[in-house]
């Protein structure tokens, strides 16, 4: 009797340890999935002037939302993709915010007078965190490439709106003032002599409040025949 008791209470034992095994295992495996959105994407720092930019690269879930933010976890992977020094850019979180299905992996991204002759790339992958698993194998991982190359264009038509001298930096503050990358004959006759005014008090008005809120260090030429010299506006 007392063996038929004995097994009896190591088989109840047994069951009880095998249901929560069973229970961890499900629970894991239920997890939301996390997949990225696209496989890669890229920046350029020639519409910034700031010396580094917050990417918010998305991702979608595979699975229920909650009424609480989530987050999710990647690593780098080491391979000839990855170019980038790890001083030149620093993860920040992945999330998913309260209510939603998607979310976003938070980039910063560092400029570097090196990218101004060459691009570089981080190669990232999901891996499994608290809140999630990772999700397909062809979606589990991302590229990310910035740089900050920038080819001065003829200088023909912008000396009269503009800026007299051409250079990188001249240019880099034309279009962040702008929101343009070019402007030619074409681009002259669509806006007109008004239009092209405009553009060009724009530039001057960018200008003078960056100087403004940088005293200590003005906009100046970094190349071109007045290197080194302010950069100075028509208007």
């Amino acid at each position: 009797m007392k063996n038929y008791i004995l097994i009896a209470i190591l088989t109840i034992m047994m069951i009880s340890f095998t249901s929560c095994e069973e229970e961890e295992i499900d629970s894991f495996s239920a997890l939301p999935a996390i997949n990225f959105i696209n496989n890669s994407s890229d920046y350029s720092f020639i519409q910034n002037t700031s010396s580094d930019y917050i990417a918010e690269i998305p991702v979608k879930i595979i699975g229920n939302s909650t009424d609480y933010d989530r987050f999710f976890s990647v690593e780098i992977i080491n391979d000839s993709i990855t170019t980038a020094e790890s001083n030149l850019y620093q993860i920040l979180e992945g999330k998913v915010e309260a209510g939603q299905f998607e979310g976003a992996l938070f980039l910063n991204v560092k400029n570097a007078p090196k990218l101004d002759t060459l691009e570089v790339s981080i190669h990232m992958k999901i891996i499994d965190s608290e809140d999630f698993k990772k999700g397909n194998i062809e979606s589990e991982d991302f590229t990310f490439t910035w740089s900050n190359t920038i080819i001065v264009p003829a200088w023909t038509y912008y000396r009269y709106f503009f800026c007299r001298y051409p250079s990188k930096a001249a240019y880099r503050a034309f279009i962040a003032a702008t929101g343009r990358t070019s402007f030619t004959i074409s681009d002259y006759r669509e806006l007109g002599p008004t239009g092209a005014k405009v553009l060009g008090v724009q530039f001057g008005d960018y200008i003078r409040n960056y100087n403004l809120e940088h005293p200590n260090n003005p906009l100046l030429h970094d190349d071109g025949p007045k290197q080194g010299e302010p950069i100075i506006p028509i208007y």
